[in-house]
C-alpha cells in the first residue's frame, strides 16, 4: 500500500452515492501532493463523542493548517 504520509487534510463523505462513506484524503505539498478515495469495506459511522477525562496523555492530533 502506498504511504499517505503527510496527510493534510481529510474528508469523510458520500460523494460517490455508494453504500458507505468514502474518505477523501490530500496528502503531502506542492507538485507532488494527491487527492487520494479509500473505499471501506465496512461502513464508516461515528458511534459516540465525548469529552476527555481527567488529565489525558498521550493524546495527538493533526493540524488543519500549515500555520496551526
Amino acid at each position: 500500500m502506498d504511504s499517505l504520509s503527510p496527510i493534510m487534510a481529510c474528508q469523510v463523505a458520500n460523494l460517490a452515492n455508494e453504500d458507505t462513506p468514502q474518505l477523501y484524503i490530500a496528502c503531502g505539498r506542492g507538485p507532488r501532493s494527491t487527492l487520494r478515495v479509500l473505499r471501506h469495506g465496512l461502513e464508516v459511522s461515528e458511534m459516540a463523542v465525548s469529552e476527555l477525562p481527567g488529565n489525558p496523555n498521550a493524546v495527538w492530533t493533526v493540524k488543519r493548517r500549515i500555520d496551526g
